[in-house]
């Protein structure tokens, strides 16, 4: 049953003061305290519990970006999970746990409709849907695997941006569905979390190491799957490694072209396509919907039976939002970055 919307809550939030000239910096970010007096019929307000820290959070600061551009003022955008405290609608109590667009505050209030519910099951905590089962996340590192990569048993996969949030996730999927993992990251601490706790078969430091030698010498026979969330320097790396034939190589991202959207950067070698008769094919989540279903289970059976896990770098503090942030581009966090408010 929903409730009066005659309420006040007070809400602290993070928003886009000015654009950034190029890497963020705290001067590009405000933030306030606001009080939310009404809430609209059909809404709910959440209070947010757990923010996923995700690349293209990054492209909403642009005036032009990858994903929708969000306003001098705004609230920044970020996906979350969180538990409803009002309600003026009939599908979501109070209590409910939920998945939808909290941003980067500590309330936000929501149409019912954009508000997934969530229903918690034994050992997977709700914090799960901004992490292993969230859509930026594992449903996005189980659609580029097996729906856009096609995996399969004793592929070579290679993974790009390993030991973040995404490629720890296609790391464990990848080796549960029987490929031979390369995870390439950077540095020796992230490298070793790959190979000693995700089960990866290899680890490239792409900071000390030449990565093409690397993966020549970690795979003769070339990659089957590249899963790519970096780009630059080291999708041409990969493409110089590929497979004799039919390797498939997923655009998932590119976090070393997100300062430079008006110069993206290219690969300089995507003749190698033609050469391996390999396909090169980027992808958006939400254009597979319809297989979140399958995605969802496959990684629910994974978290029950330990076969995945996905640890999490924790930033309390909403007012630590941006700092968070600056720690996706600067390599400071391993595994899945969160901010609880």
């Amino acid at each position: 049953m929903c409730r009066s919307s005659a309420i006040t809550i007070k809400n602290r939030r993070v928003f886009i003061k000015q654009r950034p000239d190029g890497m963020p910096t705290i001067d590009d970010f405000g933030i306030e305290n606001v009080n939310i007096e009404d809430v609209p019929a059909g809404h709910v307000v959440a209070k947010v519990d757990t923010l996923s820290m995700d690349a293209w959070i990054r492209t909403t600061l642009n005036e032009e970006g990858m994903h929708r551009t969000g306003d001098i003022g705004s609230t920044i955008r970020a996906l979350g999970v969180g538990q409803v405290v009002e309600s003026r609608s009939d599908d979501l109590a109070i209590g409910d746990w939920v998945y939808g667009l909290m941003s980067a505050q500590t309330y936000a209030v929501l149409p019912a409709g954009a508000a997934t519910k969530i229903v918690p099951e034994d050992g997977i905590a709700p914090s799960a849907f901004a992490g292993p089962l969230g859509i930026t996340t594992g449903l996005t590192a189980w659609v580029g695997l097996v729906a856009v990569g096609e995996v399969q048993e004793n592929d070579v996969v290679v993974v790009s941006g390993a030991a973040g949030a995404v490629g720890t996730v296609v790391v464990q999927l990848a080796k549960a569905r029987g490929a031979r993992v390369i995870g390439i990251a950077g540095g020796p601490e992230k490298c070793s979390y790959l190979t000693e706790k995700m089960g990866a078969d290899v680890a490239i430091d792409y900071k000390n190491n030449d990565v093409s030698s690397a993966l020549k010498a970690a795979a003769p026979e070339g990659a089957n799957v590249f899963f790519d969330n970096v780009g630059g320097e080291i999708l041409d790396n990969v493409l110089d490694n590929l497979a004799a034939a039919e390797a498939r190589i997923v655009i998932c991202g590119a976090i070393s072209q997100y300062q430079h959207l008006a110069d993206v950067r290219g690969p300089k070698l995507y003749l190698r396509l033609a050469e391996r008769n390999a396909s090169m094919r980027g992808f958006v989540v939400s254009h597979h919907e319809a297989r979140y279903p399958e995605a969802i289970q496959e990684i629910s059976e994974l978290l029950k039976t330990g076969q995945l896990a996905l640890p999490e770098h924790v930033v309390e503090g909403i007012d630590r939002f941006a700092e968070a942030l600056f720690m996706l581009f600067n390599g400071a966090h391993v595994g899945n970055l969160v901010v609880r408010p």
